[in-house]
């Protein structure tokens, strides 16, 4: 509670209290307690108590002076001097008396005295007296005034009106709300209400504009009966009364727009007699078409000079049936059996177009195809020799070759005159007539009939509106059956293709079976360009015959290396270079003809794992030859290395010409075998005229391998005696007489030294042949020996003097004297 309520109390207190004048007094003043009904206590400034058990009054004479004033200006009431110091001694007794028991100073914190704690206790002591005051005068005032009820009673009156009026307020409340609730709906629906019949008005002007259009007019009708289908003019007449019809049925398609059309069952009348007059007119002109194409000479245009036959253009009957294109359309969208039928017509006349066509140009172009060479028609590498004269044997080819056509082969096929060209080469020109026929095919039927995945519709293609291009879209879409037949177009058409191509290719292969080779190659070449092209049709064509033919070039591969066999079981003995080995350099010469250009294609990989194959059985059979050859003989051994010698020799001279990478690879290998042979063949050749002095010198080489060098003439088996006696043996005289000897047996070893190899006018070897290898590398061995015995000499017998009487010179002269033109 504020302070401005006591110190109002304070005032009237003081106020009432008397006035009198008292003297001073110096001494401080016990009193008594009494008892004072109504306290008004006023706070005066007390003196700080010393003792804080008793309090103790001092007497100010200011402070009294302006008290006594104070009292004496409030009364306004004159009295005696008496009365007034008895009651002022009163009243202060009773002050000193209420006062009396105040904490009026306490200690804080720092010793410091304060009398805050004990003027609060009064103002609360004084306030509390104050309100039972009023309470007691209140009630005092109520007790003794009869107005008071009435007052009261009217109040009560009031309260209840003012609720009574609260309620109905409430009330009305609720109510607006209410009713504002609905003035707010009420609002948002006209709202909708005015957009919903903006737009029905809208609508309702698109149906009257719609049903204007969908209407077709007398006219077009007429126009889709009688109007000419054959005339081109006549075809715009004929798209644009077609189009009025395709609006009014795609909108017969909508339910409601349906039920406001009246004629709606005569317009699809008029839509199954228009795509039946469309079907017979077709499918007459279609063979019309292909009649007048193929004329007098089967669809193919003759050979002028130079070129070749060709397939004639379709062209004209492209453009003709062209025309037809957005009938088409229309025809696949309104009546899908009629454009199956159509579509079936369609792929039955082209077929026998192309059918016709194509055969035709298979039997003219078979003529140009080349018969293989008769003595070489199955180039096997088995043969049997046959006598020929000196200057020719030997080289490729030994005898002409004999040999069993295969079985299953039709040798009664009908005879047909031989060309100029490779088997390849022409089915090159077939297939480059072939392609470009059913590429263009192809292209045609998917503008023609639509078959795509385009989804071009009729009104697509007349540019009808937009409600009508997703009536189309909507209702599109073919039947399975239909879509069976359409995907299966170019099979129907060209289904006669596999059939006459595998009779052709059978026949060209009749005259030359090495073509395979060529013709895969070919093939693969247009099997990457219609896959480029994502022509499937002519991917399976193509490739139905790649198998088929890959089979044969199999088979041909196993023949080859089955004759190889052949020949080593049937060889008795050794008749120089073996054929298949002369054969093989004209086997790849003819496949790498074939196989120009074709170093990205399959049937090169397929070529060098064959002539891997191939050259594997050579060595093979070479190896076993060699063996058979020296059974029961003690010069097998060297029989042995004369065949791989001679073959080898053949092998890599012939082969290393051909400039064939994957060839290359054989070259090396044939050269191994043939130094590894050469020099097993020059060590036992040497042997036999040098026997003497190389087993002596072969002696001292084992001996040095314990013995030192000075100490070897010391040795009872290589002393100076045993050295002179085998050194006298061999002179320059004796040396030219066991070169002559080496060169006639070298010369009856090899076959091509027979009279082949060497001049009988001058006695010496013709160069080129096995023969100048085999004497340059006897002659080079011997030099080799020759200075290894003398350097022996020198080491071992140092003190001795002896030499070899012949020196390297007569070794280059003897072996000279067998070349022509020493």
């Amino acid at each position: 509670m504020s302070e401005r309520p006591a110190q109002s109390s304070d005032s009237s207190l003081i106020a009432t209290l008397p006035h009198r004048s008292r003297p001073p007094s110096p001494a401080p003043i016990r009193t008594r307690k009494q008892s004072f009904q109504n306290p008004a206590p006023i706070a005066p400034e007390a003196a700080p108590r010393r003792d804080q058990n008793a309090r103790i009054s001092f007497y100010d004479p200011a402070n009294q002076a302006a008290l006594d004033r104070l009292i004496s200006g409030g009364t306004g009431i004159n009295v005696d001097a008496e009365g007034e110091d008895e009651n002022t001694l009163a009243t202060m007794a009773n002050v000193e008396d209420m006062i009396e028991g105040y904490e009026w100073a306490s200690d804080d914190v720092i010793t410091r005295k304060s009398s805050r704690g004990a003027a609060d206790l009064i103002e609360a002591r004084l306030l509390d007296e104050l309100t039972a005051l009023e309470k007691a005068n209140i009630h005092s005032f109520l007790e003794f005034d009869d107005r008071i009820g009435i007052v009261l009673k009217h109040l009560d009156e009031a309260v209840s009106e003012l609720d009574n009026m609260d309620s109905l307020v409430s009330s009305y409340k609720i109510h607006l709300n209410t009713v504002s609730d609905d003035i707010l709906y009420i609002q948002s629906q006209n709202r909708g209400l005015q957009v919903q019949t903006q737009n029905q008005r809208a609508l309702l002007a698109e149906l009257e504009n719609l049903l204007q259009t969908v209407n077709v007019d007398q006219k077009s009708l007429v126009t889709l009966t009688q109007e000419s289908l054959e005339k081109p003019q006549s075809m715009e007449r004929l798209e644009e009364a077609a189009a009025q019809l395709y609006k009014a049925l795609q909108a017969g398609r909508d339910t409601d727009m349906a039920a406001t059309m009246e004629r709606l069952q005569e317009y699809r009348t008029h839509n199954v007699q228009f795509c039946k007059r469309m079907f017979d007119f077709l499918s007459i002109m279609f063979t019309a078409q292909s009649t007048l194409l193929l004329g007098d000479t089967n669809g193919v245009n003759p050979a002028t000079g130079r070129a070749k036959p060709t397939l004639a253009s379709h062209e004209e009957l492209e453009a003709y049936l062209g025309r037809f294109a957005g009938l088409m359309l229309y025809l696949k969208e309104m009546d899908e059996s009629v454009y199956a039928k159509l579509c079936a017509a369609y792929f039955s006349v082209a077929s026998g177009l192309h059918s016709a066509q194509m055969k035709t140009m298979f039997s003219t172009y078979i003529a140009f195809v080349k018969k293989a060479p008769e003595e070489g028609q199955e180039h096997s590498f088995s043969s049997t020799p046959t006598t020929v004269s000196k200057g020719t044997a030997g080289m490729r080819r030994a005898g002409t070759i004999i040999r069993s056509p295969i079985e299953g082969r039709n040798r009664d096929r009908e005879k047909v005159p031989d060309g100029d060209l490779r088997a390849s080469e022409v089915f090159g020109l077939v297939l480059e007539q072939i392609a470009p026929a059913i590429y263009r095919e192809n292209d045609f039927i998917t503008d023609f009939l639509q078959i795509n995945e385009a989804g071009l519709t009729f009104a697509d293609y007349m540019g009808l509106d937009n409600y009508f291009r997703r009536q189309a879209t909507r209702a599109a879409g073919l039947s399975q059956s239909t879509l069976k037949l359409i995907r299966g177009a170019m099979d129907l058409i060209f289904g006669f293709l596999p059939a006459e191509l595998k009779v052709w290719l059978d026949t060209v292969l009749g005259k030359d079976k090495m073509e395979v080779i060529g013709i895969i190659a070919c093939l693969e070449r247009f099997f990457v360009d219609a896959d480029d092209r994502g022509n499937q049709s002519l991917v399976t064509i193509l490739e139905k015959q790649h198998v088929r033919l890959k089979g044969i070039f199999e088979r041909h591969v196993k023949e080859q290396i089955t004759d190889i066999e052949q020949t080593k079981l049937s060889s008795k003995k050794r008749q120089g270079v073996a054929h298949f080995v002369k054969h093989f350099p004209t086997y790849v010469g003819r496949v790498e003809n074939q196989l120009i250009g074709a170093d990205g294609l399959e049937i090169r990989a397929s070529v060098d794992a064959a002539y891997e194959r191939i050259v594997q059985s050579i060595f093979d059979s070479l190896k076993q030859m060699a063996k058979m050859d020296g059974e029961g003989e003690d010069k097998g051994q060297l029989n042995y290395h004369v065949i791989l010698i001679e073959n080898m020799h053949h092998f890599v001279a012939e082969t290393s010409t051909l400039e064939v990478g994957s060839v290359n690879v054989f070259c090396r290998r044939a050269e191994v075998i043939y130094d590894e042979n050469l020099s097993a063949y020059i060590k036992i050749v040497l042997r036999r005229p040098f026997a003497r002095i190389i087993d002596y010198f072969e002696g001292i080489e084992r001996l040095l391998k314990t013995t030192a060098p000075t100490e070897v003439a010391s040795n009872n088996i290589y002393n100076k005696n045993a050295l002179r006696k085998v050194v006298r043996e061999y002179n320059s005289k004796d040396l030219r007489k066991h070169v002559d000897a080496l060169f006639v047996r070298i010369g009856k070893h090899f076959a091509e030294a027979s009279g082949k190899t060497t001049s009988e006018e001058s006695g010496g070897i013709i160069p080129g042949t096995v023969l100048v290898g085999v004497w340059k590398a006897c002659e080079e061995e011997l030099l080799r020996i020759t200075d290894l015995f003398s350097k022996r000499i020198s080491q071992c017998y140092t003190d001795t003097g002896m030499t070899l009487e012949y020196s390297a010179a007569d070794v280059e002269a003897a072996f000279r004297r067998h070349r022509i033109g020493s």
